[in-house]
């Protein structure tokens, strides 16, 4: 009887760590996913609101100033509907067939199925990174994204399992027409931004 205990649970525990995990990160994509779209949609900010490029009169680039104030208010609020969110997901369920722990490609995925309850908490950071490419004969691409990562622990019946999630979304971007300095772009469009955007963690 021992044995039999013991070898269920060798079967059973490998099955209830990776439903929940997959329970608890298809939950965080979706708080992810649900929250930085509903900013984005309330935000609508477009190139010029993040960014402030000078000229001078023939059309060269002289510098580039980020609206500081613009993306702190965009992380903050994307950062603050991600983990609205979580919060609102923190209690999910898995539903593990039972099948499985017989083995064999008959049983598996056929009930009857153990519901099992994840309780998860996380924590968010976001981040906004500058990218740069040739768009052609003196024509730059500059693009703006916003970074988001997650990092929960999964609070399961037999295990606690931590998750990390990473994905980006396209803020903004442009097609910088002109000759651009290449100390512009290295140091003014590049270190610099690099400061500003950094992350809120």
């Amino acid at each position: 009887m021992i044995g039999a205990v013991v070898a269920v649970d060798n079967r059973l525990r490998p099955l209830v760590q990776s439903y929940g995990y997959m329970a608890a990160r298809r939950a965080a994509m979706l708080a992810v996913h649900t929250g930085v779209e509903a900013v984005l949609a309330d935000e609508v900010l477009g190139y010029t609101d993040l960014v402030t490029v000078e000229r001078n009169s023939e059309g060269h680039i002289l510098s580039a100033e980020a609206n500081v104030n613009a993306i702190n208010r965009l992380k903050a609020a994307a950062t603050n509907a991600v983990m609205a969110e979580l919060s609102a997901r923190e209690v999910q369920t898995a539903s593990i067939p039972l099948g499985n722990l017989v083995g064999g490609s008959f049983f598996t995925g056929r009930g009857p199925f153990l519901s099992v309850k994840i309780h998860s908490s996380g924590v968010v950071i976001s981040n906004l990174s500058s990218e740069f490419g040739d768009a052609g004969i003196n024509q730059t691409n500059h693009r703006i994204s916003l970074d988001m990562t997650v990092m929960m622990t999964a609070a399961l019946p037999m295990e606690r399992v931590s998750i990390e999630l990473k994905t980006a979304f396209l803020v903004c971007e442009t097609v910088l027409v002109g000759e651009v300095p290449q100390t512009v772009l290295q140091l003014e469009l590049g270190d610099a931004m690099r400061n500003i955007f950094g992350s809120n963690d």
